[in-house]
C-alpha cells in the first residue's frame, strides 16, 4: 500500500517519524510539503497512492493542496485521515476522515488499511487469474470447479470472495461435493477457508464426515474428525457416518471413527446398529474395537 503524507514544513519531523512507522508495518510513503508552490506532480501522486494522511494544523487551511486533498478523497472515496495531537479544530469532514491523536491510533489505522488494500488486490489478482482460465466469475463455474477437482480454480474462486459454504442447486455444500468426488486437495482449501464441516447436505442428509466414510476416504476423514467434526449425525434413513463406513465395507475408516469417539450404539431406521451391520459383514476387527469399547465403558461405570 503508498500513503502519501501531507505536511507543512514545520511538522516535517512529524512527517518523518510518520513514515518510519509506514514503513515498518509494510507501506512505501511519499510526503509533500504542503510549502512547495502547487504542480502536476502532486495530483498525480495523489492518484497514484492508495491513503493519505495530513498532518493537521490551522495553517493548512490556507494550503490549496490540502483543501484540493480533503475534496478530492471524499468525492472519490480514497481513504485518508488526519494527525494531530488533539483533534481541536480539525474539520470533521462529516465523519468520513478518520482523526487520529496517538501512535498507537495511527499504527492500528494503518495497518487496517493496509488489510484493507491487500484484500482488493488479491480479490483483483484472483479474478484475472481466473478470467485467464476461461472461467467466468460466477458460482456455477464455482461449483464446477470442485466437481472436476480443479484444484487452482478453486483457489482463485475463494481469493475472489466466493463462499466456502456454496452449494449447489440441490442443495449439497461443496465441501461434500468435493468429498464425495474424492478431490481431496478441492476439500482441503474449502475446509481451510472456513467451510462449515457438519453441513448437511440436502439431497441425503449426509455431513462430511459420513460422506468420507462412506468413500472410505481416511486421509480426508482423519482431517475432519480431528477439526472437531460431528460424529454422531444420522442421515435422513437415520444411518451416522460409522453405519455408513461399515455397510460400505470400508473397515478402516469404521476403526478411525470408533477410536475417536463414534456412538456405537445408535440404531438406524431398520434397527440396526454398528456392531448388528459388523456382524453381518463379518468385519472381525470392528466387532473386536466395538468389545473392547463397550468393555471399557463397562468398567468405567462400575
Amino acid at each position: 500500500m503508498k500513503v502519501l503524507i501531507l505536511s507543512s514544513r514545520e511538522n516535517s519531523k512529524i512527517a518523518l517519524d510518520i513514515k518510519l512507522l509506514c514503513n515498518t508495518v509494510g507501506s512505501e510513503t511519499v510526503i509533500f510539503d504542503t510549502a512547495n508552490p502547487c504542480n502536476g506532480g502532486f495530483y498525480s501522486c495523489l492518484d497514484k497512492n492508495d491513503l493519505v494522511l495530513i498532518i493537521w494544523n490551522k495553517k493548512l487551511l490556507e494550503e490549496y493542496e490540502v483543501v484540493f486533498t480533503v475534496g478530492y478523497c471524499l468525492g472519490s472515496k480514497k481513504p485518508f485521515a488526519m494527525f494531530k495531537a488533539d483533534t481541536k479544530g480539525i474539520p470533521s469532514c462529516n465523519g468520513k476522515a478518520e482523526l487520529l491523536t496517538t501512535r498507537d491510533d495511527l499504527r492500528a489505522f494503518i495497518t487496517r488499511e493496509l488489510e484493507k488494500s491487500e484484500k482488493k488486490r488479491t480479490l483483483k489478482a484472483a479474478k484475472s487469474k481466473l478470467l485467464e482460465m476461461g472461467l467466468e466469475i460466477d458460482l456455477r463455474d464455482f461449483i464446477e470447479s470442485v466437481s472436476e477437482g480443479k484444484s487452482i480454480a478453486v483457489e482463485q474462486f475463494l481469493k475472489a470472495g466466493f463462499s466456502p459454504d456454496s452449494c449447489d442447486k440441490n442443495g449439497v455444500s461443496l465441501l461434500n461435493i468435493a468429498v464425495r468426488k474424492g478431490h481431496e486437495q478441492a476439500a482441503l482449501l474449502l475446509i481451510d477457508a472456513g467451510a462449515d464441516i457438519d453441513v448437511v447436505s440436502g439431497d441425503r442428509g449426509n455431513t462430511p464426515v459420513m460422506d468420507a466414510a462412506a468413500e472410505g476416504n481416511l486421509s480426508l476423514l482423519s482431517r475432519l474428525v480431528e477439526s472437531g467434526a460431528e460424529l454422531n449425525t444420522k442421515s435422513k434413513s437415520g444411518q451416522t457416518a460409522l453405519v455408513l463406513a461399515i455397510g460400505r465395507q470400508a473397515e478402516e475408516a469404521a476403526l478411525l471413527l470408533i477410536n475417536y469417539g463414534a456412538d456405537i450404539t445408535i440404531r438406524d431406521d431398520l434397527g440396526m446398529s454398528a456392531n448388528k451391520y459388523a456382524e453381518l459383514f463379518k468385519l472381525q476387527r470392528v466387532l473386536s474395537l466395538i468389545a473392547k469399547t463397550t468393555d471399557d465403558t463397562t468398567s468405567k461405570n462400575l
